[in-house]
């Protein structure tokens, strides 16, 4: 099958912004084993498209901290993960961009400019 028809299919899979089991089931049904695998990569990068993974050194609410990343990345479901390793700071996972705030990291960074 055509990778635009099985995208197509991936996209159909939603229901009202969600993933619709009884309608992944009936299609995954009707697929090939190779089309299969490519309607299961797709709808894993559409799922990926609309979270934000952000993980902390120590997990905690913060409604104030919530609203603001909410607001930075609108529609986007947002997931907390607790990384201790991390000593203070957060990394924010975007689809495929990921963006490393923390002591950590800066002082890695410090070390191989000055070392350069």
């Amino acid at each position: 099958m055509i990778k635009n028809k099985i995208k197509k299919l991936a996209q159909l899979s939603y229901t009202k912004g969600e993933l619709d089991g009884k309608k992944v089931k009936k299609i995954a049904n009707f697929l090939s084993r190779q089309d299969l695998k490519e309607y299961i990569k797709i709808l894993r990068e559409l799922e990926n498209a609309k979270k934000v993974t952000v993980i902390v050194p120590r997990l905690y609410k913060d409604k104030e901290f919530e609203k603001q990343l909410s607001g930075a990345f609108d529609g986007k479901k947002i997931i907390f993960k607790e990384e201790p390793s991390l000593i203070t700071g957060l990394r924010v996972e975007n689809n495929d961009l990921i963006y490393e705030l923390s002591l950590k990291n800066t002082l890695e960074n410090l070390n191989s400019h000055i070392n350069g």
